[in-house]
């Protein structure tokens, strides 16, 4: 951890110079393999900003690349019945989420694999009609919890995973309080 910390503003500094924001890289998307958009991203590159996700099927490609969110509000994913909505993500780091690292709401669906959430106010937050499949993911030193599940009906399908360092609750994950 102390690596990282030390090496961090540089890598975030580099970032910012060249402006590379998830939103840029969302919108330049092509379909590819299935989903209607599939963003690939740079190995040790860090992205910047936050992305919504209200319709269509949606793959991040890590490679290993850190979103820094900023404070913002992450990625957050919505469906209705009538407008289906999927996240499916593998290898990225989330950070400094000032809300969730990753929302679903509504009847929105993905799979989120090999990826880390750290430092953000809730690593991801699952509400409403939601369900989600969660495999060998990390959630670290997030402010409250490393998952959330709001409601009864939200579905949360967790393996392989570790919580460490979160602020509140039994290893960092909370359901319906």
């Amino acid at each position: 951890m102390r690596l990282f910390n030390l090496y961090m503003p540089m890598f975030l500094s580099f970032s910012l110079l060249h402006g590379v924001t998830l939103q840029s890289v969302f919108d330049n998307a092509e379909p590819a393999n299935g989903y209607d958009k599939y963003l690939i991203l740079e190995h040790d590159m860090i992205y910047t900003g936050e992305v919504g996700v209200y319709e269509g099927n949606v793959f991040i490609e890590g490679n290993g690349a850190i979103v820094d969110l900023i404070g913002g509000l992450g990625i957050w994913v919505y469906a209705e019945e009538e407008y289906p909505a999927n996240l499916d993500m593998e290898y990225v780091t989330m950070i400094n989420g000032g809300y969730n690292g990753l929302t679903f709401n509504g009847t929105s669906t993905g799979n989120i694999h090999n990826c880390n959430f750290m430092q953000n106010l809730f690593g991801i937050q699952i509400m409403d009609d939601a369900e989600i499949l969660v495999s060998n993911c990390n959630f670290i030193s997030n402010n409250e919890y490393g998952i959330a599940v709001r409601g009864t009906t939200a579905e949360l399908n967790i393996s392989y995973s570790n919580f460490w360092e979160n602020s509140l609750g039994c290893g960092g994950y909370n359901e319906n309080c």
